[in-house]
């Protein structure tokens, strides 16, 4: 029988992927053990839905808290033969306790299995995500031959905070022979101690690669912290006593110590030396530093030669056991220094990097500067498009004008000059102009000056749930949240569309509602000029639409789980085009708008003049403006598209999905919208067919969405904006 311990502090949502993980488990000779931690957590539905499912028994903490003393708890509770810990945020992967059983002899005491990393739940967590490389820092489980026990023992030491009890299974015998516990004074590092007295002890090791345990990352650490997201600053006595504690549990295992050693000198030349260069917590300084000077006595000089450190990084070492921080902090600055200039030798940005931080970001300021960027530097469009060109016809020569263009042959009107992104100009121009306009966020490599102003328009009004509205991230980047929080803190005004999108920007960002400017946008500003009607000729000009044909434009967005790298997504072609082309083909033109992350390429050649590809065309408010249907899915351009009022259609073959697991909405998609959601392309094509009666049906409904979202925008948004911000 196998006990499988849980703890829970807090969230429902983490510890339900979690308890249907073992209920997913075929084998039945199991209980599940629920400790729960002071939660203020109602669990009453979970418990009553898989009390049986799982054999769950519930123990509350009392007297005690912390992961510790709930798991000792569930040690003493436990009626097993084995003992599985399970962390309430974390979930299995398959079979993965029955592999570990099946690996077990009479005499094992110990099988452990493979881990990977994900941020996501556990319904968007497939194949695709098993076979990918864990993250570098998280990979000592895969340095070692899963053969080799004798290995395992001392290669999991890599890391003193990656060590865990966690993905293996374990005899209680031993646990109870040796009285190995958790130690309930600590909050942070528990789990070191009971590695250590389990390598130690264990007479015999198996393993079983195919046994996965899927560690959970906490994407939101602002509002809901792993126990490994606190401030190393707080959580440092923990990691001194669970060092000197394993160093005692090792006793006279030279390997052991060896690895202890090993650790706490990485931590010095990795951690340490940039928390007492960048760092203004005094404790790294004194306190930290005294607890280090005493712990490093007892390093093993040769374990440090046969680790790979450098002679710089030895030398800084040598001087923490001399107790001389002097020397040592000199010798820490080379080695930062060594680093820094190999860095520098192997990556341009690296060296433009520190050309600013030392050069460019020492000159003054220049107040007549104003740097555009659009969509990363990939055209010269959206709100910062139609800003500039209000500077240049109002305020003239008052300004000196500068865009981020990655691209060759983008278009830009007016006098400028241009820069490519993350080149040296660029960091020349960002670090001069006192005024930064952009409709993305800002790459964090160039951090703001102080007297330097940041006018974020954004891009969009919001349907799908964007950053801390979030409960899960599935996109490429897992720290994105932590990204977009600091990004977000150096924006002096942010760009609202309407009051809907002012609510929700304050709570997506966490941003302050004095900071919002709900002025419109002003790239909708031509959706009412008098001359649109010459503007959207000469765009079907340009795009070689003859003037009889009508236009459909398909401007699908990108799916968070579809992607090759950060910023990278790909995209499967779910409409039917073929079959449009069929039956519209004497009227209408197909005008495709990929989200700019798709990096796919769509080859259209088959379906000859019936297509247009419009994705790598500057401004999409020309489309708009020749477009007479949208069909679009959960992108935002349909709240900027209704400006027109013309005829929206919503091709949502995914929807429970994109809802349910990868983003969520902030409107009921059946109820608000000002178009019908269709689910197949028999609907598309019914829909077109009969648009006058789907416009007619919906009329009173765009009426409302209207007068919700495209309240303030009225030609003169751009207006509005220059005349507060360059004021």
């Amino acid at each position: 029988m196998v006990s499988i311990i849980v703890t829970h502090k807090k969230d429902v949502l983490y510890l339900r992927d979690c308890v249907e993980s073992i209920a997913a488990q075929t084998f039945q000779d199991y209980e599940t053990i629920l400790i729960t931690d002071h939660t203020e957590d109602d669990l009453s539905d979970i418990i009553a839905e898989f009390r049986d499912k799982i054999h769950l028994k519930v123990y509350a903490l009392e007297g005690k808290s912390g992961v510790s003393a709930a798991r000792n708890l569930g040690i003493e509770k436990s009626e097993g033969e084995y003992l599985y810990f399970l962390d309430n945020d974390d979930y299995l992967y398959g079979e993965s306790i029955q592999l570990l059983l099946d690996v077990m002899e009479e005499d094992s005491d110990m099988a452990y299995g493979m881990m990977r990393h994900t941020w996501f739940q556990r319904q968007a967590f497939g194949e695709s995500q098993k076979e990918e490389k864990e993250e570098e820092e998280n990979e000592f489980l895969l340095q070692f031959d899963f053969a080799d026990p004798v290995q395992y023992r001392y290669e999991r030491y890599r890391k003193l905070d990656k060590i865990t009890v966690l993905g293996a299974l374990y005899k209680k015998s031993l646990f109870n022979d040796y009285n190995i516990r958790f130690n309930e004074k600590q909050t942070y590092y528990s789990d070191p101690l009971v590695v250590t007295a389990v390598l130690k002890y264990a007479k015999n090791i198996k393993s079983n690669e195919n046994a996965l345990y899927v560690k959970r990352h906490h994407n939101d650490k602002q509002n809901n912290p792993a126990i490994c997201q606190f401030p190393k600053e707080d959580t440092m006595p923990d990691y001194f006593v669970a060092y000197k504690n394993s160093l005692k549990m090792a006793g006279d295992n030279k390997a052991l110590k060896n690895h202890l050693n090993v650790i706490l000198a990485k931590f010095i030349v990795k951690e340490y030396i940039k928390k007492i260069r960048w760092s203004d917590d005094a404790r790294w300084k004194n306190e930290y530093y005294k607890e280090l000077v005493h712990l490093v006595q007892d390093i093993n000089k040769k374990a440090l030669r046969k680790n790979g450190f450098t002679h710089a990084e030895k030398q800084m070492i040598f001087a923490f056991l001399q107790n001389d921080f002097a020397k040592m902090q000199k010798k820490s600055l080379r080695v930062l220094a060594l680093r820094k200039l190999k860095k520098m030798f192997q990556d341009k940005r690296v060296r433009y990097k520190t050309l600013t931080l030392y050069g460019f970001s020492k000159l003054k300021l220049r107040e007549d500067y104003i740097i555009f960027e659009s969509f990363m530097g990939r055209n010269c469009s959206g709100q910062p498009k139609y800003i500039y060109q209000y500077l240049q016809e109002h305020y003239g020569k008052k300004y000196k004008y500068i865009w981020v263009v990655d691209r060759k042959g983008v278009i830009i009107p007016g006098k400028h000059k241009t820069c490519r992104r993350f080149g040296l100009r660029y960091y020349y121009y960002m670090n001069r102009s006192k005024y930064w306009v952009n409709n993305m966020r800002q790459p964090l490599s160039v951090p703001r000056r102080k007297e330097t102003i940041m006018l974020a328009t954004w891009h969009g009004t919001p349907l799908k749930r964007l950053v801390f509205d979030m409960d899960d991230v599935h996109s490429a980047n897992p720290k994105y949240k932590d990204i977009v929080y600091r990004q977000t803190r150096e924006w002096n005004y942010l760009l609202s569309d309407n009051p809907f999108s002012t609510e929700k920007f304050q709570s997506c960002f966490l941003f302050d509602r004095e900071k919002i400017l709900e002025y419109g946008y002003p790239a909708n500003d031509p959706l009412y000029a008098k001359d649109k009607e010459l503007r959207a000729e000469k765009t079907k000009e340009k795009l070689g639409i003859p003037k009889d044909k009508k236009v459909i434009l398909y401007a699908p967005t990108w799916r968070d789980d579809n992607f090759y790298e950060a910023g990278q997504y790909g995209f499967d072609l779910d409409l039917d085009v073929d079959r449009l082309q069929k039956q519209f083909g004497e009227e209408y033109i197909l005008l495709l708008r990929l989200h700019y992350f798709i990096v796919d390429q769509l080859d259209l050649s088959k379906y000859g003049n019936f297509t247009v590809d419009g994705s790598s065309y500057d401004d999409i408010t020309d489309l708009y403006l020749i477009s007479d249907i949208l069909i679009t899915d959960y992108s935002s351009v349909f709240f900027d598209f209704a400006n027109l009022k013309r005829p929206i259609l919503y091709f949502t073959y995914d929807l429970e999905k994109y809802r349910d697991v990868l983003r969520g909405f902030y409107l009921d998609m059946e109820k608000d919208l000002p178009g019908p959601l269709l689910l197949t392309n028999d609907e598309v094509v019914d829909a077109i067919q009969n648009i006058d009666r789907v416009q007619e049906q919906y009329s009173e409904k765009y009426e409302q969405f209207y007068r919700r979202f495209c309240c303030i925008d009225d030609g003169h948004a751009a207006q509005r904006v220059c005349e507060k911000v360059f004021q």
